[in-house]
């Protein structure tokens, strides 16, 4: 033990070389991976102070992004059927009353208007008949003044103002031969409460307009001859006619019924116009099952044996085993697209002939002139 009194020991400077396969210690492990969390800290503070002073520029500089706006669709106002319904109902009976009434009679307007200052005729001038609806339209409700509210601030009318517009067939007394003309009335109506009133007796007004011819979107005549038309001949004459069963002309899950008892003799279709071409290769080619075309067929229906009356059809047919059937008797014609109908707008309109189809043309379809 003397041997080593007074001797110092010297620090141990040797360094540890790790071979490759020499698993590390786990304190050497630790530091090497708190350096990196070290070095992804110092990165993150870096690129964060970057960010803002991009930011900060691009402010001074005047360019903001705006953040998409969103366009919140218009609350609609609930329709209030009833009061709807009472408006409407009260119009046509004071629009009938009133045009039969005469005077000393002043007391069958009380239910509907106030008749104080109604002068009548001595006699009934007109016979009306069959009043229609022909528009009604809900009127905004004014605001009642500050005054009337006694808060100092407007209250809302709870009343509802109906403007509506009745039709009627209406001849004079004086012409019993002569034909009714159809007349149009507006009456204002207030419902409050659930009770109608009409504000004011009913007004002579101008018939409503009526809009322009309305272009369709059948491109092409099919002629006489062809596996369609010859179906929707089968179909109609089954279901005005009584010729024929009609569930052999129509699509399996189809419900359609013929009209019973059928009120024609006899029908003819005299034009089809449909929505997809058949010339060419295609007027002979058997269609594949599941083709949908939509077609529209004017038909000659007889009345009596020298006489018949036109009729229109717009149909859905749909191929099957080689033939056409018809799927769907559509509520309405075929309309062009939109966009069709906007390049067409200011043309002359492009109605359909109801020219018959030659029974000699080509079992083809031609354009529609």
């Amino acid at each position: 033990m003397s041997r080593f009194k007074g001797m110092k020991r010297k620090p141990r400077t040797d360094k540890i070389v790790l071979d490759d396969n020499e698993p590390q210690s786990e304190q050497a492990t630790w530091a090497r991976t708190q350096d990196r969390k070290t070095q992804l800290v110092r990165f993150g503070l870096f690129g964060a102070i970057g960010a803002g002073v991009l930011a900060l520029v691009l402010v001074l500089s005047g360019f903001t992004v705006s953040s998409p706006t969103v366009v919140k669709p218009k609350s609609t106002a609930s329709v209030n059927t009833a009061a709807q319904a009472q408006s409407e109902d009260l119009a046509q009976q004071l629009v009938v009353t009133w045009l039969q009434a005469k005077r000393g009679a002043e007391k069958s307007l009380a239910p509907y208007v106030r008749s104080e200052g109604i002068k009548l005729p001595a006699e009934a001038l007109f016979v009306a008949s069959d009043a229609r609806i022909a528009s009604v339209e809900l009127q905004p409700a004014p605001a009642k003044s500050a005054a009337a509210s006694g808060t100092g601030a407007p209250t809302t009318n709870t009343s509802e103002v109906y403007s509506v517009i009745v039709s009627a067939s209406v001849r004079q007394v004086s012409e019993p031969s002569e034909a009714a003309q159809r007349r149009f009335y507006s009456v204002p109506v207030v419902v409050n409460d659930g009770r109608a009133r009409a504000a004011s007796i009913p007004s002579p007004v101008p018939a409503p307009a009526t809009g322009p011819d309305v272009n369709l979107g059948y491109k092409y005549r099919i002629v006489a001859g062809h596996p369609s038309n010859t179906a929707v001949q089968q179909f109609l004459a089954a279901l005005t006619a009584g010729t024929g069963e009609i569930s052999r002309y129509i699509a399996p899950g189809t419900s359609l019924r013929a009209i019973s008892p059928a009120p024609y003799k006899s029908v003819k279709v005299v034009d089809l116009v449909s929505d997809r071409d058949f010339s060419g290769e295609a007027a002979d080619k058997a269609p594949a099952d599941g083709i949908k075309i939509r077609v529209l067929a004017t038909a000659e229906l007889s009345v009596t044996a020298t006489e018949s009356v036109t009729g229109q059809y717009p149909l859905t047919l749909t191929s099957r085993g080689g033939r056409w059937e018809v799927s769907a008797m559509d509520a309405s014609p075929l309309l062009p697209a939109p966009e069709q109908n906007a390049a067409a707008s200011g043309a002359p309109s492009t109605s359909v002939s109801t020219t018959p189809a030659s029974a000699t043309a080509p079992t083809s379809a031609t354009p529609v002139n």
